[in-house]
């Protein structure tokens, strides 16, 4: 399982060359508004000149030849120190980002007026005389604009000559967040102009009483406000912990030469080209502009021009100016200088997530002590820390195949020798020089273990004459993740591996892989945990409503990680006073390290109030005019909650879902983010929560649980969306603990994600990593191929809640259609999640994942209309060689939770889950099929109205064998009562060799699992299963007539119908069968009335 990066494309800036300037200290410059200044090309002689041959002596050539260029582009000379600069740099841009003011409004006028009367002229008598013993301080808003106005050369040049006789330096200027003392600066600021204040603050009046020279202000013909709203952006996209790692800019400067040498050979050859940077690219180029003499002068040396940086496009529709232009700039970088362009955290990161507030949260410090004040219940928390890095790797080139192996039948498998919480199983490759894509998988993983690249040979290649369709090994190497991730790594490396070959070609001549791959910077991931809702259930429990169960019996939810291990569990308990008969109620916690539960909150004035803090949650949620519902004050910092996915967490894929009720986001107003940082997310549907600081872990799992668990004034839960409460299991005389995880937790993320066809929030995430469009969401799984990977994602009807259909990454090249489900590691997988009916509760049919299969084709279950949500016909198929396999479809108002299953281990495994029909109240037909060599399992179906908890079964160990759950009739309570006892039929078949099974009958009304019938091994047989009487009412709770028939030679079945009266809002499960091995197979699956909410029949 993968959950992919953010690997994206395009970058909105690209390069103009002017026409010779003389020297441009006191030189005008040439108009860079003329319109034949850019013009749009493909590269297309210097690329063919470049491609080189085929041959390894030509390859040997076309390698030293790009060795010369790189070498010869490291020898271009810069006048700054680009690296320390460029930290400088971002920590500029990070204080601008703190007083957004700055970016629009009254004050960015204020600011501009401010630069042009007061700051220029301040500078220009400083650039021709020192007016201060120690270094010129520019006040912040001042820089910020100038800032802007030098990142286009050309026109700060024209300016300055048209003011000033004279470009304006910034030598002998110090930044005033980095500025040691400031008082000589404010003295000089404060004579020149009388009642300005020195530093522009939020709180300044935006008036035009500014002292305004109008012959000054007027001389600037540059946009300046447009140009403060594109660097704005510019200012997120190089936000990031890679961007400040001095390996990586150390890279960045190097590629930035590169870049530098590309615009130098294109002018040699008379080409006027649109090239365009990565970001970690242009970060340099910036860096390098903001010292304008410096950077005129290294263009003058470098090309006898002023290379004009112009950032106006930010189209970056397929086919338009920017998409060919980078493009054509990946094109020519790769072929001059056998390097990739692409590189890990160097890409488009996607548009700016929308700010919750406008207005900045200011604090008297900028301290933050992070304490959370739940400190004795945090001593015993066990916190699993894991590292995560972004990885993108590409296959470029193989050479040195035997001569009888066709160079398009082979690929790469890569896998990892450590599995992880990110990564599982691999994915395909394919070698870039073969086909003429430049294809690779963008993925997150932990760094540790190696990657294991195995090159595969298509037997499809070889015709009729292969022996085998299987795929082939060819050989191995192996790559340590550490080794590129460590402190002294670059992050990046492109070379030669010499494989171990294998098999048949064990004796060959050794075989070479070209790899190229680049890293993040390693960081700590968020905490992502499940609730797992626990209910400890007697036999006379059991038999009660579920109105008086609910209220009397106490129950856990578990807090989980990913691997199953537990960090807390929590409950909310309610006892009398001492002193008399008022009730009190507590939240508690209990970890393994703790002997006795912990107190967490107490419910005291109509509020939960946080032991140790002053924080509270009220019963009364009400949305202040910023959308806030609630507040947590801590020292030096806000915590606001606001409903929906936020900041880092928002889903960018559509407007249709921006307003996400079933989620919370936990949102950190600071002196460092004042504006808010995104630090947790409850998802209530999906139930999982996110924690990106260990500080607010545990408070964030007590918010959430109370956020599920608790009841507001209206009698309704404070947040919808709370765990529905699943099957019990009667153990006579005994106590057991039934539970369940709903999907979530495993793909849980706080990046941005991307809707399928459907464009509901988490509906078919999907990925296509490659050289023409780059779309990256995280997800749960990658595939990485473009050999065959089709995948559908179910269409959601109006209201889907979302959720519906986890994750597809496809990372191929172009026709590779992906969404909901997830496919790893298939060859030829088909994929089908299901379509969700109108309201649709969402997480539904499509927690899916084929794993290793080589034909695997698997249909989620679609949920019917009014389905409740989450975690409908979850299923997981893995190791089988060829599994087909069909979760539940539910019925109209299916409460969500039904049919559960797994199929594990098998080589022939067919599974199909019980439908549930309509009313369904979740939780029904639970199936476990594990290790079975020949497995056909059908779960039970419930009927109208049944309360849940009906028909689990468990198989395991069996070679052949085959059960049937029974099925409950309309109206069934989940309990064992007279007519239809719940669960009637339940079954375990085990270790039997060739096994007949038949679920118990069930009295006068049973609604479902009449009739159900199991054939094996027979060479002629016929069989018949019964059939339900008249009367099987509306929403026939499928599992009427299922069969299962497997290994005749001469087989016909046909499944029992279902009688009169099966009507509207069939559950899906109505005469489901599936045949496999027969070499003649007829069957006919019992018909179901309309609205049946899914059927599959299956013929192998």
């Amino acid at each position: 399982m993968f959950r992919p990066c953010f690997v994206l494309p395009r970058h909105s800036i690209h390069c103009v060359l002017h026409p010779p300037l003389p020297p441009c200290i006191n030189r005008d410059s040439r108009d860079s508004s003329r319109g034949d200044r850019v013009r749009s090309a493909s590269c297309l002689s210097v690329a063919q000149s470049l491609s080189g041959g085929s041959e390894p002596g030509g390859r040997k050539k076309m390698d030293a030849e790009q060795e010369s260029r790189w070498a010869a582009a490291q020898a271009i000379g810069v006048g700054e120190d680009l690296v320390p600069a460029a930290l400088r740099h971002l920590e500029f841009l990070a204080a601008v980002d703190r007083r957004r003011w700055l970016y629009e409004g009254p004050l960015l006028h204020r600011a501009i007026r401010r630069y042009k009367a007061c700051w220029l002229p301040l500078l220009a008598k400083h650039n021709e005389a020192a007016v201060a013993d120690e270094p010129l301080v520019v006040p912040l808003d001042c820089e910020w604009i100038w800032h802007c106005h030098r990142l286009n050369p050309t026109r700060y040049i024209k300016d300055c000559k048209r003011l000033y006789g004279r470009m304006l330096d910034s030598k002998n200027v110090r930044s005033s967040i980095h500025a040691k003392s400031k008082d000589q600066s404010e003295k000089v600021w404060t004579e020149l102009y009388p009642g300005e204040p020195f530093e522009l603050e939020y709180t300044s009046p935006s008036d035009d009483s500014v002292y305004v020279d109008d012959g000054t202000a007027g001389g600037i013909s540059y946009d300046l406000i447009s140009a403060v709203k594109r660097q704005s952006t510019f200012v997120y996209q190089v936000g990031t912990p890679n961007m400040h790692d001095r390996r990586f800019l150390e890279d960045a400067l190097a590629r930035y030469k590169g870049f530098l040498y590309l615009i130098k050979m294109n002018q040699e050859k008379g080409m006027n080209l649109f090239r365009v940077p990565t970001y970690d690219v242009d970060l340099m180029w910036h860096t390098h502009q903001l010292n304008s003499v410096a950077y005129c002068n290294d263009m003058l040396c470098l090309l006898g021009k002023v290379l004009e940086h112009d950032d106006t496009d930010d189209d970056r529709a397929e086919g338009k100016k920017l998409d060919t232009g980078f493009s054509g700039t990946t094109e020519q970088f790769e072929n001059s200088f056998g390097v990739r362009y692409w590189k890990a955290g160097a890409m488009y990161r996607g548009s700016l997530p929308s700010p919750v507030t406008s207005i900045p949260q200011i604090f008297s410090t900028s301290e933050d002590d992070s304490v959370s004040g739940a400190d004795k219940a945090e001593k015993h928390l066990t916190i699993l820390e894991t590292t995560v890095v972004e990885l993108h790797l590409q296959i470029v080139d193989i050479k040195n195949l035997p001569s009888s192996i066709p160079e398009k039948s082979v690929y790469v498998w890569f896998t990892k020798t450590k599995p992880d919480a990110f990564i599982r199983d691999g994915g395909r490759l394919d070698i870039s020089t073969k086909t003429g894509k430049s294809i690779g998988a963008g993925f997150q993983c932990e760094p540790t273990g190696d990657l294991i690249l195995t090159v595969m040979i298509d037997q499809a290649y070889f015709g009729a004459s292969s022996s085998s369709k299987k795929p082939e090994p060819l050989g191995k190497v192996s790559i340590s993740v550490e080794e590129l991730t460590q402190h002294d790594s670059k992050l990046s490396f492109e070379r030669w591996f010499e494989l171990k070959t294998c098999g048949a070609y064990a004796g060959s001549p050794p075989v070479s892989l070209r790899v190229a791959a680049s890293c993040t910077v390693p960081r700590q991931a968020p905490h992502v945990l499940g609730m797992v809702n626990v209910k400890p259930c007697s036999l006379k429990a059991c038999l009660l409503p579920h109105s008086i169960k609910d209220q009397n019996m106490s129950s856990w939810t578990r807090f989980v990680y990913d691997c199953g291990t537990e960090l807390i569990r929590l409950q909310i308990r309610e006892h009398k006073a001492k002193s008399g008969m008022a009730l009190t109620r507590e939240l508690v916690g209990v970890t393994k390290s703790s002997k006795q539960p912990l107190q967490l909150a107490e419910f005291t004035e109509n509020k939960w109030s946080f032991n140790n803090s002053n924080s509270s949650i009220t019963l009364d949620l009400k949305p202040s005019k910023d959308g806030c519902i609630n507040e947590l004050k801590y020292d030096n910092k806000l915590i606001k909650l606001y409903k929906g996915r936020r900041l880092a967490y928002e889903l960018k894929c559509c407007s249709q879902h921006t307003d996400d009720t079933a989620a919370v986001t936990a949102v950190k107003f600071s002196a460092e983010h004042p504006y808010g940082k995104a630090v947790a997310l409850v998802d209530t549907e999906s139930e999982f929560i996110s924690v990106d600081e260990d500080w607010f872990l545990l408070p964030w799992i007590a918010i959430s649980f109370l956020f599920l668990n608790s009841i507001g004034k209206d009698g309704a839960k404070l947040i919808e969306g709370a765990m529905a409460q699943k099957a019990e299991t009667v153990e006579p005389d005994t106590t057991v603990v039934s539970q369940t995880v709903k999907g979530g937790a495993a793909g849980a993320t706080a990046g941005s994600a991307q809707c399928g066809a459907c464009g509901t929030a988490g509906c078919g995430d999907m990925v296509m990593a490659s050289d023409k469009a780059g779309h990256a969401s995280y997800g749960s799984s990658v595939t990485a191929s473009d050999k065959v990977a089709d995948s559908k994602c179910g269409g959601c009807g109006s209201g889907c809640g979302g959720g519906c259909g986890v994750s597809v990454v496809t990372m191929s090249y172009k026709n590779g259609h992906a969404s909901c489900g997830i496919v790893a590691g298939g060859e030829n997988g088909h994929v089908e999640s299901a379509g969700c009916g109108s309201g649709c509760g969402g997480s539904c049919g499509g927690n899916m994942v084929i794993e290793s299969s080589k034909e695997g084709n698997t249909e989620s279950g679609g949920c019917g209309s009014g389905c409740g949500g989450g975690g409908c016909g979850s299923m997981a198929i893995e190791g089988s060689k060829a599994g087909i396999a069909k979760s539940s479809g539910c019925g109209s108002g299916c409460g969500g939770g039904c049919s559960g299953m797994v199929v594990e281990g098998s080589k022939n495994g067919h599974a199909k889950s019980g439908g549930c029909g309509s009313g369904c109240g979740g939780g029904c037909g639970g199936m476990l099929i594990e290790h079975s060599k020949t497995s056909c399992t059908k779960s039970s179906g419930c009927g109208s109205g049944c309360g849940g908890g009906c028909g689990s079964m468990v198989m395991e160990g069996s070679k052949t064998g085959f059960a049937k759950s029974g099925g409950c009739g309309s109206g069934c309570g989940g309990g064992c009562g007279s007519g239809c006892g719940g669960g009637c039929g339940a079954m375990v078949i085990e270790g039997s060799k060739i096994g007949f099974a038949k679920s118990g009958g069930c009295g006068s009304g049973c609604g479902g699992g009449c009739g159900g019938m199991v054939m094996e091994g027979s060479k002629m047989r016929h069989a018949k299963s019964g059939g339900c009487g008249s009367g099987c009412g509306a929403g026939c709770g499928g599992g009427c007539g299922g069969m299962v028939m497997e290994g005749s030679k001469m087989s016909h079945a046909k499944s029992g119908g279902c009688g009169s009266g099966c009507g509207a809002g069939c559950g899906g499960g109505c005469g489901g069968m599936v045949m496999e091995g027969s070499k003649m197979s007829h069957a006919k699956s019992g018909g179901c009335g309309s609205g049946c909410g899914g059927m599959l029949n299956t013929a192998s």
